[in-house]
């Protein structure tokens, strides 16, 4: 593998984990903190740290796709990359949503498409009224979202 190939891989591994994860971040703080090397451990805290600590910022990833454990691995690569030491996590929130119905998509064989003269709905008409077309359908399935949300901490003893 070329250096440039070796040098573009984890760009392109962190793209394809995060290309599909929404991600908020609300800073807590104006001070900037010194990124932590990618192989340094982020803590996963089970409750409020003893230890005197800073809460940089709450970080809240959601997505369609992707399970908890990728969610998680999410947060935490953010964590990193504000200098973080740990993540204190909130209770995971999973959001079903119905949309309209009936919607349907234009299709190759609706009445924007190639075929519009087989079925008689003329010009730029944009969607059709036939559900039963091949090429389109209701999209009335319900869309389930999971949502992940915690706080990075910055602990007051870690030198910068």
């Amino acid at each position: 593998m070329t250096s440039f190939g070796r040098a573009i891989l984890p760009f392109a591994v962190a793209a394809l984990l995060t290309g599909c994860v929404g991600t908020r971040i609300e800073y807590f703080t104006d001070t900037t903190y010194t990124p932590r090397s990618p192989a340094a451990s982020v803590d996963w805290l089970t409750g409020e740290p003893t230890r005197p600590h800073v809460e940089v910022a709450r970080i809240t990833v959601r997505s369609s796709n992707y399970g908890i454990e990728a969610l998680r691995s999410s947060i935490l690569d953010r964590a990193r990359a504000l200098g973080a030491d740990a993540i204190l996590p909130d209770v995971p929130v999973v959001v079903m949503s119905q949309t309209g119905s009936p919607y349907y998509e234009p299709g190759l064989l609706g009445p924007a498409g190639a075929a519009f003269g087989l079925y008689g709905y003329g010009w730029y008409t944009p969607y059709s009224s036939n559900p039963y077309i091949l090429t389109q359908g209701a999209t009335d399935q319900p869309r389930i979202e999971q949502a992940l949300s915690g706080i990075a901490v910055r602990f007051e003893d870690t030198p910068q």
